[in-house]
């Protein structure tokens, strides 16, 4: 497995994640991926581009979206790997898969849109070019 192929996250599925049909809710799966991205950014050691305290801009959520192709359950161990699909003027998406450890069964692949804001207006801004080249 190349550095490139590791999962940059992974976690244990608690029993509060699990829905009444025992495997994890679907819900759950965007927390998940959310962590996930968040941890990529950690990985890469750019989180302060996306706080505002410290970037001076704002990221929002667009799109959410995911596709489930395979159950999660209590205790699972959870692995993502996390890409930067496009990086846009005021928008950048990432591509986040989640696999169970014990199989490595592909569970679910999904997609984030995330605005770049103004934080005195909320209004698409450009991405700044230094969270820009860091995420290239």
């Amino acid at each position: 497995m190349s550095v490139d192929d590791r999962p940059l996250a992974s976690f244990r599925v608690s029993m509060r994640d699990i829905d009444i049909y025992g495997h994890v809710h679907n819900s759950v799966y965007l927390d998940y991926c959310e962590d996930a991205v968040v941890e990529f950014l950690r990985h890469r050691e750019i989180l302060s581009h996306f706080r505002h305290t410290s970037s001076g801009v704002a990221y929002h959520v667009k799109k959410a979206e995911i596709t489930f192709h395979n159950p999660i359950d209590v205790d699972d161990v959870v692995e993502a790997k996390v890409t930067v699909e496009k990086i846009g003027r005021t928008s950048l998406s990432f591509a986040i898969e989640l696999f169970r450890q014990r199989d490595g069964a592909h569970c679910a692949s999904a997609g984030f849109v995330w605005v770049c804001v103004g934080l005195s207006d909320s209004r698409p801004t450009p991405i700044p070019d230094a969270t820009r080249a860091a995420l290239g």
